[in-house]
């Protein structure tokens, strides 16, 4: 069975899967879902094959395929990077009973582009699924970002999702990164716990997380300072300071428009030990006050795409200033 990359969704029909083309982050990506999906049948010793080692493929295989009563299930993970498609991998591939095997399951990475005809590809196609993980075209490579930010609230999608593709059109490993960062700033605080946010570092020395801070806790005139030094030094990484304070943003008015802000507050991502701080901030605010605050980080982004004229920082400073009068104790 054939597929390409955006229409993989559920391995677990499977134990043989081909991935053929070059776009290495969606082989990553269905690796990463394949192994877990293995692992979760009981496949849990594997064994990782490269190219220069096909030698090592027949014994290996030989040695395996009968299966025993003490016989661990077995991941043969095969890595072709270059060239035709290695002879060594079709004759293994041309004898049936490879798929006969109850405790051998396969993953082939190859770089081959076009599927080529012969008894091993036939075979593989009978018995097994075969992933396209050729470069997306621009539509499919919108697609599969938008399902990365799907953790993303939807009035929040076209900021983020716009300013990633437009900084890394063509790049996924660039878009994942990004994407990474965004998660950390909106999942909760216990699926973010064994992340590694030290990377998340801003020209000034300050990290994302200690800019939310200053926001949280009304300290607008570091966050000023913080802002003008960017604008100095690092003009060019206003994304991410946008992210920010539009995740600020959006997670009061969220707050001010629901029964129960507490709840709302989590499910924007806010961690636990950032909530009360939030409830603070919003204590006298309005609504009204903060979807205009929504609508200038809507403009402020377009600014950033080059689809409006304005300076982008200055309009950063405003919303902020903005958001100190929001925030201020209503007598």
């Amino acid at each position: 069975m054939k597929v390409n990359f955006l229409n993989f969704t559920d391995p677990k029909d499977h134990k043989f899967f081909l991935l053929t083309g070059g776009e290495f982050i969606l082989k990553q990506d269905a690796v990463e879902r394949i192994l877990n999906n293995l692992q979760n049948h009981g496949f849990n010793e594997k064994v990782s094959i490269f190219q220069d080692d096909l030698d090592k493929l027949q014994e290996i295989v030989s040695r395996n395929i009968g299966g025993s009563l003490f016989q661990e299930n077995l991941i043969l993970h095969i890595k072709h990077s270059s060239g035709k498609f290695p002879e060594k991998i079709k004759s293994l591939l041309e004898d049936s009973n490879i798929f006969k095997s109850s405790n051998i399951a396969l993953i082939i990475e190859s770089s081959i582009e076009k599927i080529p005809s012969g008894a091993w590809i036939k075979n593989f196609d009978a018995h097994g699924l075969i992933i396209n993980c050729s470069k997306l075209k621009i539509m499919e490579e919108k697609m599969w970002l938008k399902r990365q930010l799907r953790f993303l609230p939807k009035d929040l999608l076209p900021i983020f999702g716009g300013s990633i593709f437009q900084n890394n059109e063509a790049n996924l490993l660039g878009q994942k990164n990004e994407v990474a960062l965004l998660k950390l700033l909106f999942l909760s605080q216990d699926e973010s716990v064994e992340a590694n946010t030290d990377h998340i570092i801003f020209g000034s020395g300050i990290s994302a997380f200690e800019l939310e801070d200053l926001l949280i806790n009304r300290d607008f005139k570091k966050a000023l300072i913080t802002i003008n030094f960017m604008r100095e030094h690092d003009r060019q990484n206003s994304a991410p300071i946008i992210w920010i304070i539009a995740k600020v943003i959006n997670s009061c008015l969220e707050s001010l428009k629901a029964s129960n802000k507490k709840s709302a507050l989590v499910n924007s991502g806010v961690w636990s030990s950032k909530i009360n701080l939030y409830l603070n901030l919003i204590k006298q605010a309005r609504v009204k006050e903060f979807l205009g605050l929504n609508e200038e980080i809507l403009k402020i982004d377009l600014i950033n795409k080059g689809l409006m004229k304005a300076d982008t920082w200055e309009q950063i400073e405003r919303v902020i200033l903005r958001l100190k009068d929001a925030t201020a104790l209503q007598n």
